[in-house]
């Protein structure tokens, strides 16, 4: 059978090529044939996916969007036995639900009265209201049971066409038996003493995950305390404003940009406190995976997956409206030894009882579910 499946834009580093990488290998290994439009290829193509990079036309990113999706919608009909998308657009029989409800974030934005007016804003909603509309039959995998509420709010999508997913964290993320050493060898490496705290911050989009709120909270705790830390930034974007912040407020030395790497499981083992003070988070997948490590956590409440930081007390949540000394009380707080200890075992606690690792399983047998119907009902696309 044929799978075709929809991505703007294939980035090795960022949580939604994880999972699409996930699912869809599990897919090719069980036989079917999987061919991938996408507007942008960087990294290694995986054997067995065909890649079909479309060349597209537009001045604005939207427009650019637009010009991709008019041209894969004729490749795309009749021909597949499913059509599933990573990104919301018309045509999908199943959509991978990994992006937030962009209707409820531009509605609370206070320009929305003159912003629903522009193409922009239009183009995505129509493009949205394609997946998630009363009219619209496409199912969407939900990995987030607060953006599903928010979909039903906007849209009036029927609970069934909406199905729920388990987290899928990669199992390497677990701590290994040998992780005193991997942490001791990486703390050498970067030059990290006993007595110094190395804050982690891991994600793509430094706006968006909060880095210029972690660089103003390490700048205002305690100096006998800041003399101590580092702050370690993993992920692809610009870091000079945030290098020039640190410059400003005197922390420059304190904090390292990484960019995006593969090594991700000795910065969660090496590190002793997580921070991911996002300002929008449709689950942020790095909190379970430093959890399953045994590092403790600090997340603000609008990640998704913040609710599994509650449940296994393995840390603390930042409260919305978001306040920059309430983050510094609480990063002060969490940096205590003895305190860390304990939210680390409750993080592994949590990790040996919950099924924090079955998404892709999960979501593979509903595409072959789907795929099966679809041939067996004499209809494709």
């Amino acid at each position: 059978m044929k799978l075709a499946v929809c991505l703007y834009k294939f980035f090795p580093f960022g949580g939604l090529a994880r999972d699409f990488l996930s699912i869809m290998t599990i897919c090719r290994d069980h036989g079917y044939e999987v061919d991938v439009y996408v507007m942008e290829w960087h990294g290694n193509v995986p054997d067995g996916f065909n890649i079909h990079i479309v060349s597209t036309r537009g001045w604005t990113n939207h427009g650019k969007v637009d010009s991709f999706i008019k041209q894969i919608t004729p490749q795309l009909q009749n021909n597949y036995d499913l059509v599933i998308g990573f990104n919301k657009m018309p045509g999908l029989d199943l959509y991978y639900a990994a992006d937030p409800c962009y209707l409820d974030r531009v509605k609370n934005q206070k320009t929305y009265f003159f912003d629903k007016f522009g193409g922009r804003l239009q183009f995505y909603v129509k493009c949205e209201r394609a997946v998630f509309g009363a009219e619209s039959k496409t199912v969407s995998l939900m990995i987030s049971d607060v953006q599903r509420d928010l979909f039903k709010k906007h849209y009036a999508t029927p609970a069934e066409r909406m199905i729920m997913l388990p987290p899928g964290i990669d199992k390497d993320r677990r701590r290994p038996e040998n992780w005193n050493e991997i942490r001791q060898e990486f703390r050498h490496e970067f030059n990290v003493s006993n007595d110094e705290f190395v804050i982690l911050m891991v994600g793509t989009g430094f706006k968006t995950k909060g880095v210029d709120r972690a660089i103003n909270g390490l700048a205002t705790i305690p100096q006998a305390l800041r003399d101590k830390i580092k702050l370690f930034v993993v992920g692809e974007g610009n870091a000079r404003p945030y290098q020039k912040l640190a410059r400003q407020l005197s922390v420059r030395e304190h904090v390292q940009f990484f960019g995006g790497r593969t090594d991700i499981p000795r910065f969660l083992i090496g590190a002793d406190l997580l921070v991911h003070p996002a300002r929008k988070e449709n689950t942020g997948t790095v909190i379970l995976e430093a959890m399953v490590a045994g590092l403790p956590v600090l997340v603000s409440d609008v990640c998704g997956y913040a609710k599994h930081v509650t449940k296994s007390d393995a840390g603390l949540i930042v409260p919305s409206p978001f306040h920059q000394q309430k983050f510094s009380r609480q990063l002060t707080e969490m940096l205590q030894a003895d305190r860390l200890q304990q939210w680390s075992d409750k993080g592994l606690e949590y990790a040996a009882s919950e099924d924090l690792y079955s998404m892709p399983e999960k979501a593979a047998q509903i595409i072959e579910c789907m795929a099966k119907d679809n041939k067996h009902a004499g209809f494709a696309g």
